[in-house]
């Protein structure tokens, strides 16, 4: 009796420094979730996005590039977004939240500089690995949240969305669209909560 006594209590101590590591590794992810959104959103990063958006447009739209001469400014941003995708490699940060604070930011560039960051022609796109697969990654959650699109994600972002994307980085200062994407602390302990309740 006493070695099945042993036994469960082992194993409810086992069970219970595992959901311990697995809380402290989620809210981890959190604070990272809130230093990277800290530098998107500092003055410093702001310019940076706002150099890109004034590089890709003129008064006609979209200025045209080629693999040769890509818009200089266009690398400070996906050289960010290619750190979260190694964040979220390394566990350090989780791809939904990731999706849920910088796909609207992210996937316009991204579409934009496709050619750069995945032809085979490009000399960047092996550098830019980490970032495909975050993409695709993120382009399913939308796709599911969505449930009604079918076909290719790059119809998410038409040229005009690309163009509308630019100016409102131009016009706003790179404020974001929706000011509650700026608190991911209360949502992921929402769903943290949840988890501790048995989820959905």
């Amino acid at each position: 009796m006493a070695t099945v006594v042993l036994v469960v209590t082992s194993a409810g101590a086992i069970a219970y420094a595992a959901l311990q590591l697995r809380h402290e590794r989620a809210y981890r992810s959190v604070e990272n979730l809130e230093k990277q959104l800290s530098f998107f959103l500092s003055d410093k990063f702001v310019a940076v996005r706002r150099r890109l958006a004034e590089a890709r447009l003129d008064e006609t739209g979209l200025k045209p590039w080629t693999l040769e001469e890509p818009p200089v400014s266009a690398f400070e941003v996906l050289d960010f977004y290619e750190h979260l995708s190694l964040l979220v490699k390394k566990g350090h940060l989780d791809v939904y939240d990731v999706w849920h604070t910088f796909y609207e930011w992210a996937q316009p560039v991204y579409v934009d500089m496709q050619p750069l960051v995945e032809s085979e022609d490009s000399p960047y796109s092996e550098h830019y690995r980490d970032l495909q697969r975050m993409i695709r990654r993120m382009d399913e959650i939308q796709m599911a949240k969505m449930k009604t699109q079918k076909g290719e994600h790059w119809a998410l972002w038409t040229p005009d969305r690309i163009i509308e994307h630019y100016k409102y980085e131009l016009e706003v200062g790179g404020r974001p669209r929706r000011i509650r994407r700026r608190h991911q602390t209360p949502s992921t302990a929402a769903r943290l909560k949840d988890d501790d309740a048995g989820g959905e």
